[in-house]
């Protein structure tokens, strides 16, 4: 009886130690997936935090690059790397906010609200958290404040430099500044200016405005659309010397006598020998406020916001508005607190009026319907082609 329960015992234990031996090695098994994928995830927050930055040249000078990259390691203990893609315009944006391959951008004043891309209204920005960014203390009010950035209380930008699409002159060429737009249809600078070849609604703003339009008037294509004003826009392409495209060079403007420009070139070509300022057309200066604003995609990674933030609160600092944006890029600085470092010059450039009396002498440009912007954009095009034609 005793034997025949023993190999009873003996046969169940046959039976069963495959299925308990099976049992162990799957829980190993999924303890074993468990530590790799801590693993994974452990290696993948080590490698740290990559900033996507989609921006005008101008606003990314290497040696700051660098130095945030390098500090924000520092402070935050984890490898941060910035990767830079340079635009030529703001429909270069568009497709890459709204997939959300990158992090930061740059927006000019009228785009946040365009009804082509309706950034804000979409989802496709991400508010500003304006306790990570306090060097903003510092901001003009008057562009802190600003409607176009804004719906309610809550905020989608903040600027980092405005300035003028300008007349700029050589001072070589020039004892005294010209005081017209008109200046572009004078037969002495035929095929002696330079103008940007995308930025047509600017390039009609001032046509308009040496025609004596109305500062109301100068967007709108149902009172533009007509022979006198196509004929004085085809002109204008027709008589310039040649079109810079992006951000005005020293290369595209050097030896000429007039241009249109941001400014961005004057450094450079200060170091060929000429010096370039910006002359204020008594029909109306057109001005325009470039601003930081944070896509989608940062919000996946609060750490990855917060160094976004960062990024524009070094922007914010005195030694980046002061040498790169003053000196550098040679345009206006958005802060108030750089009186002090500024030469007489650059006081008297930057700063030589209230800054709300500075905004109602300029006329920014406004965010404007689509069907205008199509009928502008093709009064363009018809003047390139006329104008350019043998």
């Amino acid at each position: 009886m005793n034997r025949i329960r023993l190999t009873r015992i003996i046969l169940l234990f046959i039976t069963l130690f495959p299925l308990l031996l099976n049992s162990c090695t799957e829980k190993d098994t999924v303890q074993s997936d468990k530590k790799e994928t801590l693993s994974v995830s452990e290696k993948k927050e080590d490698e740290g935090i990559l900033l996507r930055i989609m921006i005008f040249s101008a606003y990314a000078p290497e040696k700051y690059v660098a130095a945030f990259e390098k500090s924000m390691s520092d402070k935050y203990g984890i490898p941060v790397e910035i990767k830079i893609d340079f635009i030529n315009n703001h429909d270069d944006y568009y497709d890459p906010i709204r997939s959300g391959s990158t992090d930061i951008v740059v927006l000019s004043h009228h785009i946040f609200k365009d009804e082509r891309f309706n950034y804000i209204t979409k989802g496709l920005l991400s508010p500003i958290n304006l306790k990570n960014i306090p060097n903003a203390e510092h901001l003009a009010p008057e562009l802190l404040n600003a409607d176009y950035h804004r719906i309610g209380d809550t905020l989608y930008g903040i600027p980092v430099a405005n300035g003028p699409y300008g007349l700029a002159y050589n001072t070589l060429k020039f004892e005294n500044p010209p005081k017209s737009w008109q200046i572009f249809w004078d037969p002495a600078y035929r095929k002696s200016y330079v103008l940007s070849r995308y930025e047509y609604l600017y390039n009609i703003n001032i046509t308009a405005l040496a025609m004596g339009y109305a500062q109301e008037e100068i967007s709108s294509y149902d009172l533009l659309n007509n022979p006198n004003f196509k004929k004085k826009l085809s002109e204008l392409t027709g008589n310039a010397h040649s079109f810079w495209e992006g951000v005005d060079t020293a290369e595209a403007l050097y030896g000429h006598s007039i241009a249109t420009a941001w400014g961005d070139s004057f450094s450079g070509l200060k170091e060929r020998g000429e010096e370039w300022r910006m002359g204020f057309p008594e029909e109306g200066c057109l001005w325009w406020i470039d601003d930081f604003a944070l896509t989608k995609a940062v919000e996946t990674n609060p750490l990855k916001k917060q160094l976004a933030e960062e990024w524009i609160n070094k922007a914010l600092s005195q030694e980046y508005q002061l040498e790169n944006i003053a000196r550098t890029v040679g345009t206006y600085p958005v802060i108030t607190n750089l009186t002090a470092l500024l030469s007489e010059e650059e006081t008297d450039r930057f700063f030589s009026m209230e800054t709300e009396a500075f905004f109602d002498s300029h006329i920014l440009q406004s965010t404007i319907t689509e069907r205008d912007r199509n009928g502008l954009k093709l009064l363009w095009e018809e003047a390139i082609k006329a104008g350019r034609e043998p």
